[in-house]
């Protein structure tokens, strides 16, 4: 049998730990929580086009705006996902998605420093990001159907 030193265990403690680190930084971190408590990284999004939008239950631009976003993502050129600004838990969103009769997915998010955008100073406040999750626009206010037949031309020429 072979005995290791203390400095060699001492060494190989700290190769382990540096590989463990790597391995850890190879994934992508997660960004969000769903409403099912699932997290969810950015990454998963980057097959399309991504509009992020920030509502609050108190808004009513926010609600009003929310059947137009639905549509949005029924489209299928751009996908939507909305964080209410308030902190919610994912039961409560579901409450909220019920409630609201919202149907695109509804996310916390964990960390918003390792986000591409800041959080908003104003609502509604929508963030378009590329397939490679870069930001490509900050669109404050309600959204319309121009906004989002602009949203959707870009998304048509983005490709």
């Amino acid at each position: 049998m072979h005995r290791v030193s203390a400095r060699g265990l001492e060494m190989k403690r700290i190769c382990w730990l540096f590989v463990t680190t790597l391995l850890g930084a190879c994934s992508p971190p997660p960004g969000f929580t769903d409403a099912a408590g699932k997290q969810v990284a950015l990454a998963e999004f980057a097959d399309k086009p991504l509009l992020v939008n920030y509502f609050a239950p108190w808004c009513a631009p926010c609600l009003r705006e929310m059947p137009l976003l639905a549509a949005l993502q029924r489209e299928g050129r751009i996908r939507v996902i909305a964080i209410n600004y308030d902190p919610a838990s994912p039961a409560e969103l579901t409450e909220l998605a019920q409630r609201y009769r919202i149907a695109v997915p509804l996310m916390i998010p964990l960390d918003e420093a390792s986000l591409p955008f800041p959080r908003p100073s104003a609502l509604p406040t929508s963030y378009l990001l590329d397939e490679a999750g870069k930001l490509q626009e900050t669109l404050q206010g309600e959204l319309d159907e121009a906004k989002l037949a602009a949203l959707n031309a870009w998304a048509t020429r983005a490709r």
